[in-house]
């Protein structure tokens, strides 16, 4: 059995419930992992399915001192490692002091631990310590590339080249990932494979959906940040009100776009239509999908060219039975395809997304269909316990071939 060590830059992470869920269905096939986080949670609420994991967690000291962080540097490294680390010194010198010793001290407990694999989520904070770690110790590493760490502005191109060329495979969650990152790294030995990231099919019982409701009933669930395209949901709302369509939505989620939502909502006097609910744990959001007539991703690209890769509330929505509205952003198209799995628009445009809802509560739009063609290719696609069957022999000694 091999000994696989999860780099994650914050565990555990209310919204990443993509990772419990991988690995989860990895232990239930008898993977033996450690988790390595570098950052504490500030999350207010946890997922109870976090204590499902089985994992040992190491939280990775960070130095805020100067001093502390050189002593850390001297405890990790002798012998050997000096010579590697000198090799790579280059590379280090582009990165802060914190991180450098948080990469040491990873790779002593990966090799105190027994590590045989890192597979890091992110190729920003989790693949740098990954790549250190490994470049220490030897230990091969994947990386599972997500939407912030490969299309922000902020991405530094050197550092994303670098943990991909290193990385004995990476991972896309996506299509359009796969090719952008093909694209972006084309002409190295870059490895790179497309795995969705998946469901627990067993906690998301399909039911066809109901006619819709009076008022229309639209959810829409994630971090309340600018790619989620809430604002174009509010607007989109206001229209339907105006055309004397009823309608109720609710927004459920935290995040740095709170209060300009909430500001928006009262502004456009629609306080009795349009509700913040906070963060919700799965199964709060598995009620609010059984109670709702339609699920609303408006995802757009953010000016700091950040996008969604492939929202796991998207695929929760399919699983349900709840017919989902979705803008043509990243991988969206991969799953909801327009009139087959569900409705598709394009990004940024509250008329569209109003058309498509009025259409919904109209009876106009065929639902029952929708959602059945939508659960056929969540359960062909997105099954937990096929993707981490892929994963454990990816990542297995010897396993290292497509």
């Amino acid at each position: 059995m091999t000994r696989i060590g999860y780099v994650l830059k914050v565990y555990p992470r209310f919204s990443e419930t993509f990772i419990v869920t991988e690995m989860l269905a990895r232990e239930a096939l008898g993977d033996d992992l450690s988790v390595y986080a570098l950052r504490p949670t500030t999350d207010s609420r946890f997922h109870p399915e976090i204590a499902r994991v089985q994992a040992r967690v190491r939280w990775i000291s960070r130095p805020w001192k100067g001093i502390e962080m050189w002593e850390q540097m001297a405890q990790c490294l002798d012998g050997d490692d000096l010579d590697r680390f000198a090799q790579i010194l280059p590379a280090l010198l582009t990165l802060p002091g914190d991180e450098v010793a948080q990469g040491l001290e990873l790779a002593r407990q990966v090799r105190a631990d027994g590590i045989e694999h890192l597979h890091a989520h992110f190729a920003s904070l989790a693949g740098r310590m990954a790549w250190i770690a490994s470049s220490l110790t030897d230990v091969p590493y994947t990386v599972t590339t997500h939407a912030k760490d490969i299309f922000h502005e902020s991405v530094d191109p050197t550092w994303l080249r670098r943990i991909c060329v290193d990385a004995d495979r990476v991972i896309a969650i996506s299509r359009y990932n796969e090719e952008f990152l093909n694209r972006l790294l084309a002409g190295s030995r870059a490895r790179i494979s497309l795995r969705h990231n998946a469901l627990e099919l067993d906690r998301f019982p399909y039911r066809d959906p109901e006619p819709p409701t009076t008022p229309l009933r639209v959810c829409a669930v994630g971090r309340l940040v600018v790619k989620k395209g809430f604002a174009d949901l509010v607007r989109a709302t206001r229209i339907l009100v105006d055309d004397g369509v009823p309608v109720h939505v609710d927004i459920a989620g935290e995040g740095d776009e709170y209060q300009a939502l909430r500001e928006q909502i009262r502004s456009l006097e629609l306080t009795e239509h349009v509700r913040l609910l906070g963060p919700m744990t799965q199964q709060e959001v598995r009620t609010l999908l059984a109670r709702s007539d339609v699920f609303a991703a408006p995802c757009v690209e953010a000016p700091d060219g950040n996008l969604d890769g492939l929202p796991t509330v998207v695929l929760e929505s399919m699983a349900c039975g709840t017919p989902v509205v979705a803008t043509a952003v990243s991988g969206l198209p991969e799953v909801v395809r327009d009139g087959e799995t569900g409705v598709l628009l394009p990004p940024g445009v509250p008329k569209e997304l109003a058309r498509a809802l009025r259409d919904i509560a109209s009876g106009a739009t065929d639902t029952r269909r929708l959602a059945r063609a939508a659960r056929s290719l969540i359960e062909q696609q997105f099954d937990s316990r096929h993707q981490a069957a892929v994963l454990s022999g990816w990542q297995a000694p010897g396993r290292q071939g497509r």
